[in-house]
């Protein structure tokens, strides 16, 4: 027996309100009653999709009711999104790309540097707004190092900016080869040897722009090796600056109980030698003697202030020669200058400075000389060298033979300025015109020099390091 067609029935909501309508089922087609478009469960060229009474805009990976594919950002969380919020900014839990945000997220308000966020370990989800910055601080340990990265690809240009415990930006960072963006100490040297205190990290669009969302991480690290180190700022060559080092000259006394902490006049010190390209770093020096003026040249004069011979002076530590006295005088350079210590009295004036050496044999050597401006020198009370050009300080450009004797010898020069600067370069050359660099020094006319934290006057301050050694 033949039956009837099977009669369905379906409800349809109108402009005008609820309709009913009934007919027969088909296959493929859309129930006879349902106006076309949208909803009809028929693809029309302007839709992406149409699943009839099956669109939705709550069920997940179904055709929305606009008749569009199901997106990140429609409030629904497809079997291809982490989550789904509707918005399109993350630092909420769920960022832009429907990716769930797993871990602590920024808090408002934190846009100044003074006022940022306490850093949530191990890393914190934000977004910026045009014109936003978040801020977040840091307890830094001392002499450490501080790294922060928004890691991966993104497509927001992220600028970093780290500042100090007084608020000033040090250091900042930008996009890498393999970071959105990253503060490197490998890169930013005021990231590295930091002091102890809260740093903070700020986080801002290039510009202002707006930042949909980001992660980001941050690392305070006390291992700072390999980094390097700006000149001067390591004299004991340990690898820590100075403000990292508790020895900061190495000469095996601390800082806080050295009597001279940036000069090595402790125990585990080496006696001081020309190893230095044969320069002579290590003298003592007097002065300065001024309103003297030069009758050739720049020659100095022939005036006698150490105790009316200057060739055959042997001064030590703290001696008084009219009122001045004899000091330590230490370069960190090859090149010594006078004028931190003596440049108080103007132009022209004249200082000396006396130096014992200790050679293990007689050698026949070429004295080599480079003085800002003239200069006279002396070898164990022989003169051996006048200079009388006015010129600025230069490396072995005054040559003229010299022997030292086997054992101690004591070397005095005096160094003329008539203005501009004043210091010179001193050392001696072998026959073949190299650098002898193996002669042991000495401050002491007695022998070897061993200041050992030596203080004359008691006043605290080494000898090494002390203007007025004998008070």
């Amino acid at each position: 027996m033949r039956r009837p067609p099977l009669t369905i029935c379906w409800l349809v909501l109108l402009p005008l309100g609820w309709v009913v309508g009934c007919g027969a089922g088909s296959s493929g087609t859309a129930p006879a009653s349902l106006p076309p478009g949208c909803g009809d469960a028929v693809v029309d060229a302007d839709e992406e999709c149409d699943a009839g009474l099956s669109n939705s805009n709550t069920v997940a990976d179904a055709c929305r009711k606009d008749c569009r594919l199901p997106e990140c950002g429609d409030g629904v969380a497809d079997k291809d999104e982490g989550c789904d919020d509707g918005n399109m900014w993350g630092g909420d839990g769920c960022t832009e790309l429907c990716l769930v945000e797993d871990g602590p997220l920024e808090e408002e308000p934190n846009n100044y540097w003074d006022a940022g966020q306490v850093w949530p370990e191990p890393l914190v989800h934000g977004s910026l707004p045009a014109g936003d910055v978040d801020c977040f601080s840091i307890d830094a340990l001392e002499c450490s190092s501080i790294t922060a990265e928004v890691p991966g690809d993104c497509p927001h240009n992220i600028v970093l900016g780290l500042h100090g415990p007084d608020g000033v930006k040090v250091a900042a960072g930008s996009a890498t080869a393999d970071s959105c963006s990253k503060l490197d100490p490998e890169i930013a040297p005021g990231a590295r040897f930091v002091s102890a205190g809260t740093w903070s990290v700020c986080v801002e669009g290039l510009l202002g722009m707006p930042v949909a969302s980001y992660a980001l991480t941050i690392a305070n690290d006390t291992d700072n090796t390999g980094f390097d180190i700006p000149s001067g700022e390591d004299p004991d060559g340990d690898g820590l600056p100075n403000q990292c080092d508790p020895d900061s000259d190495g000469d095996g006394v601390l800082n806080e109980v050295d009597n001279c902490p940036d000069v090595a006049n402790g125990p585990d010190m080496d006696p001081p030698d020309t190893r230095n390209d044969g320069f002579i770093r290590h003298w003592l020096t007097l002065g300065p003697f001024f309103g003297n003026g030069s009758p050739d040249g720049c020659l100095p004069t022939a005036t006698n202030f150490l105790d009316g011979d200057d060739a055959n002076a042997t001064p030590a530590v703290g001696d008084d020669v009219n009122g001045l006295s004899w000091i330590v005088h230490i370069s960190g350079a090859d090149r010594i200058d006078f004028k931190p210590a003596y440049a108080y009295e103007g132009a022209p004036r004249e200082a000396y400075a006396t130096v014992y050496i200790n050679s293990s044999t007689q050698q026949d050597l070429t004295f080599a000389h480079g003085p800002d401006d003239g200069s006279r020198a002396w070898l164990n009370g022989t003169s051996i060298q006048t200079v009388n050009g006015c010129q600025g300080t230069d490396i072995d450009r005054f040559q003229d033979p010299a022997t030292l004797l086997a054992g101690w010898n004591r070397l005095t020069i005096k160094v003329h300025d008539a203005g501009g600067g004043w210091g010179t370069y001193v050392r001696f050359l072998d026959a073949q015109g190299a650098p002898v660099t193996d002669l042991e020094l000495s401050l002491d006319p007695n022998g070897a020099w061993n200041p050992n934290q030596a203080d004359l006057d008691g006043d605290g301050i080494g000898d090494a390091c002390d203007d007025t050694p004998a008070g």
